[in-house]
């Protein structure tokens, strides 16, 4: 099993930041929070900050551990593990995804997210 962090960034309390993948990426123009695998002698913590740095260009602080879920795809199995965020700088670079946007948690329901992300989101809907 492949254990992946994901941050679930907010800005005010009030909206949430969501990514969609590349179309080169399996999932393609999937949307998803972001995030990735942690590497060995990694806590999810340090995976979400190294991350989010890489795919993005944000310095992010890690907040509390929001849930976790597992998800089998075809060829793998993943435990997604999500811990709120806040941002702490502003200058925002998309390096690997299509497209980014900070949206309402009820409007999360309008976006087709990747499979693990809807599970994910069943298991913490109520905490964001």
């Amino acid at each position: 099993m492949i254990n992946v962090a994901a941050a679930v960034i907010v800005n005010n309390d009030r909206d949430i930041l969501i990514t969609q993948r590349s179309e080169e990426d399996k999932l393609s123009l999937k949307w998803e929070f972001p995030g990735g695998k942690i590497e060995n002698g990694e806590t999810a913590e340090e995976c979400l900050e190294r991350e989010i740095m890489e795919e993005l260009n944000l310095k992010i602080e890690v907040l509390e551990y929001l849930g976790s879920c597992v998800h089998k795809y075809d060829t793998k199995e993943i435990c997604l593990i999500a811990h709120k965020a806040r941002v702490l700088s502003e200058n925002m670079k998309l390096n690997v995804h299509n497209a980014v946007r900070w949206v309402k948690a009820y409007e999360l329901k309008n976006y087709d997210f990747a499979p693990a992300d809807i599970k994910l989101l069943q298991v913490i809907g109520d905490k964001i």
